[in-house]
């Protein structure tokens, strides 16, 4: 079976994201010796490394103009060398074997983690960042950890999200309530994707295993904390994570670059 994860990279003037990735990559590997990794970048951020079996550089960048780099992940289904995979984003570390989920994900089309997780595990179904999805009634999922495989099913969902994504500006006032965001955001057009495709969330699949550890303030009931990082005060002890008094034994959404330096 030809499978593998996949991801965006895209450096801009804040971010090394091919550094985050090569992280990443390394991660995927100690744990999931037998996988592959294939990272989609630019022509500015090409690279080569061990860790990375593929790196696929884009011939047209639709973000070229872009502050933030969105408005590329449609291309993700087109792109990616593998029948069944799985898509995530840059700024996350692996923490754990995981090959057993390729079992129970292939028997779908499109998987998507719905929800988070705080860094004790919990599931958070609200956040203070999404306030956009509860008032448009959007399915609560995240791009940064779904997987897809070679069907027409999604097929038809990057297609519709490609579709929104080049008629952002009139998407964003016609299609959605009070949404200000001037690029387009994968999770907000993804979730409009899959809205679109499926109204009533019927075949939304919700595995409690496939979610991941998203570090904002606000999944974590942080935001009153002066200084949040000092207060989970994320550390590594060999090839082991803990935040707080927990280890992480899942997919962590570090979001916050600076910890990149801190903990890798």
């Amino acid at each position: 079976m030809s499978k593998g994860f996949l991801w965006f990279a895209q450096n801009n003037d804040k971010t090394d994201y091919v550094e985050l990735s090569i992280t990443l990559a390394k991660s995927i590997k100690r744990w999931n010796k037998h996988n592959q990794v294939c990272v989609v970048t630019d022509e500015k951020s090409k690279f080569d490394n061990e860790h990375v079996d593929v790196v696929k550089v884009m011939m047209e960048d639709d973000s070229a103009s872009h502050e933030i780099k969105w408005a590329n992940e449609y291309k993700a289904f087109h792109i990616s060398p593998f029948k069944h995979t799985i898509k995530l984003e840059a700024d996350m570390l692996w923490t754990i074997n995981t090959d057993w989920w390729w079992y129970h994900l292939w028997q779908h089309d499109l998987v998507f983690s719905v929800d988070c997780l705080d860094y004790r595990g919990n599931v958070v179904k609200q956040t203070p960042y999404r306030k956009l999805f509860a008032r448009n009634h959007l399915p609560n999922i995240y791009n940064g950890l779904m997987y897809f495989r070679r069907s027409k099913k999604a097929q038809k969902f990057y297609e519709i999200a490609e579709h929104i994504v080049k008629n952002w500006k009139q998407v964003r006032t016609e299609m959605l309530i009070a949404c200000h965001d001037e690029y387009p955001s994968t999770d907000v057009v993804f979730a409009l994707a899959h809205r679109i495709m499926d109204p009533t969330s019927r075949e939304l699949v919700d595995y409690d295993w496939f979610k991941f550890i998203h570090h904002k303030p606000g999944v974590n009931n942080t935001t009153r904390v002066k200084d949040h990082n000092n207060y989970l005060y994320p550390n590594r002890s060999g090839n082991a994570v803990y935040i707080g008094e927990t280890r992480v034994s899942r997919l962590w959404h570090y979001h916050d670059k600076e910890l990149h330096a801190r903990i890798i």
